[in-house]
Parts: C-alpha cells; sequence; structure tokens
C-alpha cells in the first residue's frame, strides 16, 4: 500500500488525473475521519478535505518517500489544512473538554474547571475560558488551545508539536493549574465589579429624585 500510494503521488506529479481519482478513492475516507476529529462538522470537514486534495494536485511534486511515508505526508496536509481552516474563521466546534482532555488524577483542579469547561460554543462560559486561557504562558497556552478549540488528544497533540507524549501531559496539567489561578482571579474581580455596581445603585437610590 507505502508503495502504490508513493507512485500514485509520483504520476500526480506529473500530473495524472486518474492517479488523482485513485489516490481520492483509497485515502479519502481515512482523511475525512482525520479532518474529523479536527473541526467535529461533517460540512466544515468535506471543505477540509476539497481544500487538502487540490492542494495535493498542486504540490504533490514537493512529497518525498525519503521524507517521510505517504499517508503519513497527506495525514499532515488535511490535519494543518483543518487547523488553517479554523484559524482563518475563527471557527468554535463541538471538542473535548478541558476535564475530558486531562488525566484522571489531576483531581481539584478537573474538578473545579468542569462547570465552566464544556463546550467552546457555549456562549459567555465557553469565551470567559478561552479568554483565560490566552492569558497562559506559551506552551500551556497551546497545548490546551489544540485541546479545547481543537478536540486533539495528549497524543496529538505530541505529534503536532514534536514533543514527547509525557511532556505533553505535564504541559497539559500544569496549564490547568495555572487556568485554575486565573480563572479564580477572573471571578474575584467580576464578584468585586458587582458588589461595586450594587453599592453604586444604593448610593443612588439614596439620592432625591431617583428613580430605579
Amino acid at each position: 500500500m507505502k508503495d502504490e500510494l508513493a507512485s500514485l503521488i509520483e504520476r500526480i506529479a506529473n500530473r495524472d488525473r486518474r492517479a488523482f481519482e485513485e489516490l481520492y478513492r483509497l485515502t479519502s475516507r481515512k482523511m475525512f475521519a482525520v479532518a474529523m476529529r479536527i473541526v467535529r462538522e461533517p460540512g466544515v470537514a468535506q471543505d477540509v478535505i476539497q481544500d487538502s486534495y487540490i492542494r495535493l494536485w498542486r504540490y504533490a511534486h514537493t512529497f518525498n518517500a525519503k521524507l517521510s511515508a505517504p499517508e503519513t505526508w497527506l495525514h499532515q496536509v488535511v490535519r494543518n489544512r483543518a487547523l488553517d481552516l479554523i484559524s482563518q474563521q475563527g471557527y468554535a466546534q463541538n471538542c473535548i473538554s478541558i476535564d475530558q482532555f486531562a488525566d484522571n488524577d489531576d483531581g481539584e483542579p478537573n474538578a473545579l474547571l468542569e462547570a465552566h469547561s464544556t463546550h467552546a460554543d457555549e456562549g459567555d462560559s465557553g469565551q470567559v475560558m478561552r479568554d483565560c486561557v490566552q492569558k497562559l504562558e506559551g506552551k500551556y497556552r497551546q497545548v490546551l488551545t489544540l485541546a479545547y478549540n481543537h478536540g486533539m488528544s495528549h497524543a496529538e497533540i505530541a505529534d503536532h508539536l514534536d514533543v514527547p507524549l509525557g511532556t505533553v501531559k505535564t504541559w497539559a496539567r500544569r496549564g490547568l493549574i495555572e487556568l485554575k489561578a486565573v480563572y479564580d482571579e477572573y471571578q474575584s474581580e467580576l464578584t468585586a465589579m458587582s458588589l461595586a455596581a450594587v453599592n453604586k445603585h444604593r448610593q443612588d437610590a439614596e439620592q432625591p429624585g431617583f428613580m430605579a
């Protein structure tokens, strides 16, 4: 199979349309599954596949069988296009929650985040969590963003960032702890603002001629 795919890509580089159709037949279903794991919407995944195979047609000549297996190369084309599409459109798909992403033994930070880390498209709560993630140190922000916004697993993130799986798990755990601290600070500020608004309302109510 590996040699067959490599041969097809080589023929595609020479603008062989039959080779392109055969490669699509052999790989599109699996690549669609790759796209779905990232974007989580069939229509968007189909857009990713269409764009990815157009790119394959245009850039097949850049494939080097000595550097990567053909399916691995195609997998990367699809993944990159999916992430590009998410970034360009600000797309927020149903994805794994932060509490699901973390290891089961993370304990307290997991439980405390549970109510506010469900799906990225659940309105204000999801937006608050994304804003909090953006305040984290780069490596923690990147890992949690890939998990929270793009639905990637520990193993997929390790592969995407080219770092050991254990490192990704460590960054995820520490990132969740820092995220809890940032979120708690946000809640404290929100509470203080609410109290200030209540006090101002009471003060205004004491003024002559005030109408609620």
